[in-house]
């Protein structure tokens, strides 16, 4: 028998049990004294307006909160949300978004491929508020004419269900590996990970088959011999073994606690996959049953990774992570993890409208997919309206809300990418922001 997917209503109630939970303040409060005594933003209300997509100024984003959701009569200023803010935690919003996680992901019926659930890991750099100095010193800077302060982030990405497993914001000084390995610990077997060429490691290899992880990796040129040898050779499939890693190798495995394990020789296999420009890449997986896994299915297997890829961008073009409520660094934390909550919560509504609407439309000529930027617009608002109360007409309407003007997913269309243009228009007519 078939499993069905949680309600997502079930799964916004548990994340509601925990925000009004007194355990929860608790843990995510910077002090013991602080939300003890009555103020105009306690710590419920400061937490639903954080994940209310603030986009505007914060001064008129209060004020429309307090007027909807509050007293009429009283009004929160930019100051008091301030020092509101720094007494509570930005792992409030990580304690959130893994409550959702778990919810989602206990007896549901989730999108695997192959029995597998598809999970892609990449990074990413955020660019911060140019005028803080407590960021530059904090994070980091990059100089590209003028010195900005940025940060290195890095996600964990269920592709077919579109849910951010894990979310990491780092300074600059941390790369892209070291945030991997610790995304690891959010996967398990059963799951086969998607990385692309920057991650190309024997020592990483050995602790993904520590770990009991299948993956599929894009390899560089260069990066081994027995694979470049491959990669020259007329070879389209083929086994190489693995040996026990140079002692360069065993050190990547030691600085992350690995250094006890027993290290065995192990088997790769590597895939050649032809581009429609004629680009030969070579992919390297743990996936050896050549009938199971035939060489023709890893060419749009590895094009799936383009998902993580799609998610930045709604992060950075629809949700505008970028734009920061405030410019410390608690508030650039806060504002980075409750964004990566809301854009969970979207995917969670996004997928029981999307199957609304498919047994609404089972005619239809193509399959559509749920519009992420009108739907994310469709959020503001009402999501809080959801969380402060028990009246189930508000997600049904949030519901319906989604499934409008859904796009047609035209499978096997592709665009040429185009060079950048450096004065070219950030923002165009067709990309107007939704919140």
């Amino acid at each position: 028998m078939k499993k069905r997917r949680k309600s997502p209503k079930r799964i916004i109630k548990s994340i509601k049990v925990l925000i009004y939970s007194n355990d929860f303040m608790e843990r995510n409060r910077t002090s013991e004294k602080y939300f003890t005594r009555k103020r105009k933003l306690p710590f419920v209300p400061l937490v639903i307006f954080m994940v209310n997509i603030i986009k505007q100024t914060i001064q008129k984003e209060l004020t429309r909160f307090i007027k909807m959701f509050g007293d009429r009569k009283s009004n929160i200023t930019k100051s008091a949300f301030s020092q509101s803010r720094m007494k509570l935690k930005p792992e409030a919003f990580i304690e959130l978004n893994n409550r959702l996680i778990q919810e989602f992901y206990t007896d549901n019926s989730i999108k695997k491929w192959n029995g597998f659930r598809l999970c892609a890991i990449d990074g990413s750099k955020l660019i911060l508020p140019t005028h803080s100095k407590e960021l530059m010193d904090k994070f980091g800077t990059l100089s590209n004419g003028m010195i900005i302060p940025q940060a290195q982030i890095s996600s964990c990405y269920d592709i077919l269900n579109e849910i951010i497993l894990d979310a990491q914001l780092e300074t600059l000084q941390v790369n892209e590996m070291n945030q991997a390995v610790r995304h690891l610990e959010k996967l398990s077997k059963g799951d086969l990970a998607i990385f692309d060429r920057g991650y190309a490691a024997t020592w990483f290899y050995y602790m993904l088959k520590i770990k009991e992880l299948d993956f599929v990796n894009r390899i560089p040129k260069g990066f081994r011999k027995d694979a470049e040898d491959f990669r020259l050779s007329d070879e389209t499939d083929n086994l190489i073994e693995v040996n026990i890693p140079p002692q360069k190798s065993r050190y990547g495995l030691q600085r992350h606690g690995f250094a006890k394990q027993e290290l065995q020789p192990f088997k790769l296999r590597l895939v050649k996959v032809i581009l429609e420009t004629g680009e030969v890449e070579v992919l390297a997986t743990t996936l050896l049953d050549k009938e199971k896994y035939p060489l023709e299915i890893f060419k749009d297997l590895y094009f799936k990774r383009w998902g993580i890829e799609t998610n930045y961008n709604h992060l950075k073009s629809n949700i505008h992570v970028e734009e920061f409520s405030g410019l410390t660094e608690i508030s650039i934390r806060q504002d980075f993890y409750a964004n990566t909550f809301i854009n969970n919560l979207q995917s969670v509504i996004a997928l029981d409208s999307k199957e609304e609407m498919d047994k609404e439309n089972n005619d239809r000529e193509y399959e559509y997919k749920i519009n992420r930027n009108l739907s994310l617009g469709f959020m503001k608002d009402r999501i809080v309206e959801i969380l402060t109360s028990d009246n189930p007409r508000y997600y049904q309407e949030l519901k319906d809300l989604f499934k409008m003007n859904p796009n047609p997913i035209r499978k096997g269309r592709k665009n040429p990418r185009k060079p950048q243009d450096k004065n070219r228009r950030k923002y165009f007519m067709n990309r107007k922001r939704a919140v």
